[in-house]
């Protein structure tokens, strides 16, 4: 089993930075998940949310009392905000880091870079450009065919994390387009912060082993100890913390 680290180790570090993923490298995680999205001029940043109100701060520490979007700020412009104080004094400085940043920094090492679906299907030349400059091993997270067939477009032998709609009927269409070694299907623990999801995406002992005729079974939503058990129970491959 193994174990994949939610926005880099973000329980000791801010999420989504260079110090959280610098941790999840060091404490050997055998994949860890990230969150590319562009900014206004078509950086790919590395940032959970629309906005970066939840997690920055102005560089004095102080919230900041403005909506500020992402996809409307240039790179420049995120680069006057402080990604890591909100975690504690020790993290100040910290900046939203460039996609670039994490793949340089994980390019030597045995660990897999998963990329989250926050750009959109019909943008990602960009995207796929910074990836194609590094030796680094990623896999991409999609919800539909539509997704898959783009990404598989650029690199034929991608793998793919998968966590669309999970009937026998989709699971054999989305095998059709991926080799089983090469595909992640993703299930959700079902617990109050998760409250929203549907049947279909809760890990429950029916969906898991109809998932696991298909592909490797990933759970995610697994913050607890008593969590990972429940997990490993339900056969998951890789687990998210």
């Amino acid at each position: 089993m193994q174990f994949r680290a939610h926005r880099g180790n973000s329980a000791y570090a801010p999420e989504n930075t260079m110090p959280a993923f610098c941790l999840a490298l060091e404490e050997g995680f055998e994949s860890i998940e990230t969150d590319p999205n562009y900014t206004k001029d078509g950086v790919v940043v590395l940032m959970h949310d629309g906005t970066i109100n939840r997690t920055c701060r102005n560089s004095d520490g102080s919230p900041v009392d403005r909506p500020v979007i992402v996809t409307d700020t240039t790179y420049e412009e995120l680069m006057q905000y402080d990604a890591g104080i909100f975690m504690g004094e020790k993290f100040r400085g910290t900046r939203i880091p460039k996609l670039e940043e994490l793949l340089a920094a994980a390019e030597s090492k045995d660990v897999v870079i998963s990329l989250d679906k926050k750009i959109p299907t019909g943008s990602m030349d960009v995207f796929f450009d910074v990836i194609e400059r590094f030796k680094t091993r990623t896999e991409f997270s999609c919800a539909d065919t539509k997704r898959i067939k783009t990404v598989l477009e650029r690199f034929p032998n991608a793998l793919i994390n998968y966590d669309g709609s999970t009937t026998d009927e989709e699971l054999e269409e989305v095998c059709s387009l991926v080799k089983k070694e090469n595909l992640t299907v993703w299930m959700y623990l079902d617990k109050p912060n998760f409250a929203w999801l549907t049947d279909r995406a809760k890990a429950s002992p029916e969906n898991c082993a109809r998932v696991k005729k298909y592909a490797r079974l990933g759970i995610a939503n697994v913050t607890k100890p008593a969590d990972v058990r429940e997990a490993y129970l339900l056969g998951a491959d890789i687990i998210e913390v």
